[in-house]
């Protein structure tokens, strides 16, 4: 809009001498708004440091002063309104958990790389640690970064932190880390994220990355101290029976009971692949005698299920680490119950059932058990025998490459379980690969399933 003047005298008011100027309007005074300073800075924290500051930096807030001087744009109007309320303080774990996460969603593409910079710098600060790797580092140094990770992201709330520090705390064991070696697993890797976190990286973020670990670590490193049971079980394989050239059953017998609930997982190192942990879910709930069933299935590029699959034999010796996972019946709700399994997704499944067999008064359920064919439902005639016994338990096979099965459902399984009815009103557990695990979770998200009724262990490699 220009600022001059309008041409052709603009419209008549009645009562006034046309021929007369119009008076000119006051010039409108401002209040002059006073200039709102930068936040100040607090002072570096180096990585070698385990403490964090008090008070976490706050993103860019506004002078308490400045701000109440400032007229708001109602009192410039006249218009006389309630005064808004003042934003609530974000807290320093708040921050930091919320930094935490913000920066790790920038720097999770470069995951392997920031792994393997992680390692290299733990293995200088700590030499002692790199007995516990094996030669090719990156895997389970990725599995370590990310345990460390998803406990600093959750510092703000602290009862889902004290449900993670538990199973963190065992896997941690189970590699053979200690008490004394958190501090170095901290600097080496609030070092790798500098050096991968690219712009996002800043002082205010290394200061929440180091506050956020301050918080989760000492949890773990005390519970750490606090434990009395061994950090691991040794075991031996009793039988290994391959089902097809990816696919086998292997049978352990612990030297002591390892102490599990259906649908846990336990931690292996077999002799094969020394230093190198991967997860096993059993297949049958707790045995009086403490025999473990394992489905094993060669993964491409999976070192440790293609040696077990090919190489395990009768009489290795294995190393089982403490049972973990949260895939589980909630003991306090009464809905009816949907588990989803795709191919050996189907062991805690079957565990599961047989611990629900169990029971005086189990809930009903509903089993979809899928795989690419038929042969890869390795527990479907045992899923289909308890049916057949208890009335509570419905099972579905489904088939994605055999649709002409007349014993399967064809089509995926978000597919079929979409096909089979309502679920919202259901607890689900989902169990297999993390492609199926999100599919099927994304499915019934948009068909109405509540989150907090979908539960699953994710394996994150």
């Amino acid at each position: 809009m220009s600022a001059e003047p309008l041409s052709g005298g603009g419209p008549v008011v009645p009562g006034r001498d046309p021929g007369r100027p119009a008076p000119r309007p006051a010039a409108r005074r401002l209040t002059p708004v006073r200039a709102v300073p930068a936040p100040a800075t607090t002072p570096f924290v180096r990585p070698g440091r385990h403490a964090a500051p008090e008070t976490a930096p706050t993103d860019a807030a506004p002078d308490a002063d400045a701000a109440r001087d400032a007229p708001s744009a109602s009192h410039a109007a006249g218009a006389s309104l309630a005064p808004e309320p003042a934003p609530t303080r974000e807290t320093p774990e708040a921050h930091a958990a919320r930094r935490v996460r913000e920066t790790w969603d920038e720097v999770e593409a470069h995951v392997d790389e920031l792994a393997d910079w992680f390692a290299a710098l733990l293995f200088s600060l700590a030499p002692e640690t790199r007995a516990l790797f094996p030669t090719r580092v990156t895997e389970p140094a990725r599995r370590l970064v990310r345990s460390l990770v998803l406990p600093m992201s959750t510092v703000d709330r602290p009862d889902e932190l004290r449900r993670l520090v538990e199973p963190l705390v065992r896997e941690h064991r189970a590699l053979g880390l200690h008490a004394g070696q958190y501090e170095p697993l901290g600097v080496a890797l609030v070092g790798a994220m500098r050096r991968y976190g690219g712009q996002a990286w800043d002082e205010a973020t290394e200061h929440a990355w180091v506050r956020a670990f301050s918080l989760a670590a000492g949890p773990m490193e005390q519970a750490v101290r606090a434990a009395a049971t061994p950090a691991v079980t040794a075991g031996t394989v009793v039988g290994h029976r391959r089902l097809s050239w990816d696919l086998a059953v292997v049978h352990v017998r612990p030297d002591v009971p390892v102490p599990h609930r259906a649908g846990q997982y336990l931690t292996v190192e077999v002799p094969q692949r020394p230093r190198m942990w991967r997860a096993l879910s059993p297949a049958t709930a707790p045995r009086p005698d403490g025999l473990l069933e394992f489905h094993v299935r060669a993964v491409e590029g999976g070192w440790v299920s293609r040696a077990l699959v090919a190489h395990a034999a009768t009489g290795d010796r294995w190393r089982l680490g403490p049972a973990s996972g949260r895939l589980g019946l909630d003991p306090g709700s009464s809905r009816e119950v949907l588990m989803v399994a795709g191919g050996t997704g189907g062991a805690p499944v079957l565990a599961l059932c047989e611990d629900m067999a169990r029971r005086p008064d189990p809930r009903p359920c509903t089993v979809f058990l899928g795989g690419r064919v038929p042969e890869d439902l390795t527990v479907l005639d045992r899923l289909r025998a308890l049916a057949e016994e208890h009335s509570w338990l419905a099972v579905a096979a489904v088939c994605e490459d055999d649709p002409l099965d007349e014993r399967t459902l064809p089509g995926t399984l978000p597919e079929a379980v979409l096909r089979g009815g309502d679920w919202s009103g259901h607890d689900v557990l989902l169990s297999g690969s993390p492609t199926m695990i999100r599919a099927t979770a994304s499915a019934l998200l948009v068909d109405g399933v509540p989150l907090d009724h979908i539960s699953y262990d994710p394996f994150a490699d």
